[in-house]
């Protein structure tokens, strides 16, 4: 026994089609652009200015020359621990 053709699609279910698969291809388009950004922000590094009191400077030179470190050596890996335990509450 031969198995039946399929039935034509219509004009109709061929325009529905192509919707579908058209909105399908931009929502994985949309997250691979996010994915991409996401990568590039986590490859190297970047500089940055923030503005700090005199006292909070003095106080990380203080604590960094305990401990052996440069004070932005120090304020970088204060920053970084910071923000490791601040993604941990989320």
């Amino acid at each position: 026994m031969a198995t039946p053709k399929p039935k034509p699609m219509t004009k109709a279910e061929i325009e529905t089609e192509a919707a579908f698969a058209n909105q399908i291809y931009k929502d994985r388009a949309a997250v691979n652009r996010k994915a991409i950004k996401v990568l590039q922000a986590l490859q190297g590094s970047r500089q940055v200015t923030i503005r700090l009191h005199n006292s909070e400077i003095a106080l990380a030179k203080q604590q960094a020359e305990a401990k052996g470190l440069k004070y932005q050596t120090y304020m970088k890996m204060l920053l970084h621990q910071a923000l490791l335990k601040g993604a941990e509450r989320t």
